[in-house]
């Protein structure tokens, strides 16, 4: 351990603390109702964990903002709708992927294009060997 310099602050600091110490709990409350002041130190530290979950979560959305604009400006190939809904009528008939069971007719375009691009990314992440073209 390390031995403290002996300077007046941290000689004021240890005297302080020993005082502290000593002190009995009637002194240290000063005649304050002691459930009172429990109470008011749980509502301080509610908040303080509220404040904190807050930026968290703000950094949460922050981040996610940030990987959809990343994951929408990435270079996705123009590809025709006809183009995704064959690729889709294809892997819905290979057994490495499982798709639910309707009808591309009842799939709007953002879904089917949805679809293709999770289907794309699930075959370049190497989840699927091969490809269905």
């Amino acid at each position: 351990m390390i031995d403290k310099l002996k300077t007046p602050f941290n000689n004021f600091m240890d005297a302080m603390v020993d005082e502290l110490i000593a002190m009995t709990d009637e002194e240290v409350l000063d005649g304050a109702d002691s459930e009172a002041e429990k109470a008011a130190g749980r509502e301080l530290l509610a908040a303080a964990k509220m404040r904190a979950g807050q930026r968290r979560l703000a950094a949460a959305k922050v981040g996610a903002a940030s990987f959809k604009k990343q994951y929408d400006a990435a270079d996705q190939p123009e590809v025709s709708m006809d183009e995704v809904r064959r690729y889709i009528t294809q892997a819905s008939n290979d057994s490495r992927y499982t798709l639910a069971a309707r009808s591309l007719s009842q799939i709007s375009d953002e879904e089917a294009l949805r679809i293709y691009r999770q289907l794309k990314a699930v075959e370049s992440d190497g989840g699927v060997s091969g490809g269905t073209e």
